[in-house]
């Protein structure tokens, strides 16, 4: 599940850190160490991540926070598939890892309800009344089980979907604003080059200083605006 929602690409940035050093003898830890370095974290060490010991000490936390810091920001294999890719939240690996995961815990506690029905009519044929009522008691807390993994899942899922639409409302809200935001900028300073240029029509009869004033005015303006990120001159 970690390696789907962070990517291969992005295991590199991290830090496992292992503690409790000081519950145990150096020999007792370092063989620990060792066969998680050789067996459950071994994957993700191969794909550069970094094993760390924190000894409950500030020191130690330090360490491990400046052997974070000094990692560059990496886009994790789920931003990608949401955001670039477009893909549902059902559709990328981790989805497909939970729901992997989650079939496999169903198909398990199914096939329990199976061996319970079995014994459950061994009880019947037995008149085994007290047997027959615990098994039934067995069955029913299997079934709610299976039950809540999957509307738990169909939740998760139905969560995700209502939010991006919140988040997708709010974007298209945010990207109106601006635009009548611009559009009143926009107005704005074609008034104002307006206003100066018909002033400059009508000073013909005005001295040379206010006429510079009046286009040294206007040029700054069109300066000003031409200098604006993303807008276009009118």
């Amino acid at each position: 599940m970690f390696r789907e929602l962070c990517g291969d690409s992005s295991l590199k940035n991290v830090i496992l850190v292992t503690n409790m050093w000081g519950g145990v003898s150096e020999d007792v830890g370092e063989a620990r160490e060792r066969e998680l370095t050789t067996n459950f974290f071994k994957p993700v060490l191969d794909k550069g991540a970094k094993i760390v010991r924190h000894h409950n000490t500030a020191q130690s936390a330090h360490n491990v926070i400046r052997r974070v810091m000094g990692n560059r920001p990496i886009t994790l294999q789920i931003q990608r598939e949401l955001v670039d890719e477009g893909k549902d939240i059902t559709d990328t690996a981790a989805a497909e890892v939970i729901n992997e995961e989650l079939n496999g815990e169903i198909r398990r506690l199914q096939a329990e309800l199976r061996d319970i029905k079995v014994e459950m009519k061994e009880a019947v044929k037995g008149n085994d009344e007290e047997t027959k009522q615990e098994l039934e008691e067995g069955a029913r807390k299997l079934q709610e089980q299976v039950i809540k993994m999957m509307m738990d899942w169909e939740g998760m899922t139905s969560s995700y979907i209502e939010e991006k639409k919140r988040t997708e409302q709010v974007m298209r809200q945010m990207q109106e604003e601006a635009r009548r935001e611009r559009e009143r900028i926009e107005a704005a300073y074609k008034q104002q080059v307006d206003d100066l240029n018909r002033r400059l029509q009508e000073s013909a009869n005005a001295s040379t200083s206010e006429r510079e004033t009046l286009q040294q005015r206007l040029d700054k303006l069109q300066h000003q605006w031409d200098n604006r990120s993303g807008c276009i001159v009118m």
